[in-house]
């Protein structure tokens, strides 16, 4: 019976989790104001916060590369808060450190696609484990948005390689997909923009199995994207990475990035 128990909420669980993607959410991009908050949450949609990401820690590192460790200052069932204290001018990033996620049973197919929770059912391959990793970063600044990029050489990162907070509509920025610090070579980020869901004739979640969706970037040979935003407002950009670790097992690592584009 608790065998079957825990098969029942094993099954509930991938139902539930699928399709959900980490992303830190500040309120001012530009921080003009002490009333300084971070949002840390997954979200099947951006940036609607759906259940908290509670990281294993969380940074700020400041304009000089300096690294301090944010504690949340509230939790709901929904999102943790942060309010890192952003003292002088520069650029900062937000760092929610990789988080150990569910382990799915899941399908490979014959293409190398990997699927898992309802979407098994319509596919055949052989049987696979999937552990989930998922990390995510924000990028804010205190008066000129002077950068240089900092790379934590850990776990999956999207670096942006010119200044993340002087994002505008329509002009090219280039990020760098790294793994533990090295170069993805043809890496695919996804694009999302802030409520995209309510202006889609339909919508494809965020992992993207099938390769549907239409904003989506490859990274050259030496992992670096070309990101020419389409509208102002709110994006999320997201990666992941599958590694195999032998016997059927798979690992999928998850990073997200969040950046505000501003018109011309």
């Amino acid at each position: 019976m608790k065998k079957h128990l825990m098969s029942v909420l094993l099954a509930l669980a991938a139902v539930v989790f699928s399709a959900h993607v980490p992303f830190l959410k500040p309120n001012q991009f530009v921080v003009l104001h002490s009333r300084f908050q971070v949002e840390s949450s997954f979200t099947e949609d951006p940036f609607q916060a759906d259940f908290a990401m509670l990281a294993p820690a969380y940074y700020l590192i400041d304009p000089i590369g300096e690294q301090s460790i944010v504690a949340p200052v509230a939790k709901t069932s929904a999102a943790v808060y942060l309010e890192p204290l952003i003292a002088d001018s520069g650029t900062y990033r937000i760092h929610a450190a990789p988080r150990k996620g569910p382990k799915y049973r899941g399908v490979e197919t014959e293409e190398g696609k990997k699927y898992f929770s309802d979407d098994t059912l319509r596919v055949t391959g052989k049987k696979i484990t999937l552990q989930y990793f998922s990390s995510a970063d924000t990028y804010v600044c205190k008066g000129e948005p002077d950068y240089t990029p900092r790379p934590l050489n850990q776990g999956v990162e999207i670096i942006p390689l010119s200044p993340p907070n002087a994002l505008i509509v329509g002009e090219p920025v280039r990020f760098r997909v790294l793994r533990d610090g090295q170069a993805v070579a043809y890496a695919r980020m996804v694009v999302a923009y802030d409520n995209e869901h309510y202006v889609l004739d339909s919508t494809v979640d965020l992992y993207d199995v099938e390769n549907q969706r239409r904003n989506n970037i490859f990274a050259d040979g030496e992992g670096i994207c070309t990101f020419i935003p389409e509208k102002p407002g709110l994006v999320l950009l997201f990666v992941t990475i599958h590694e195999n670790i032998g016997n059927n097992r798979w690992e999928s690592h998850n990073n997200s990035l969040t950046l505000e584009v501003k018109r011309p």
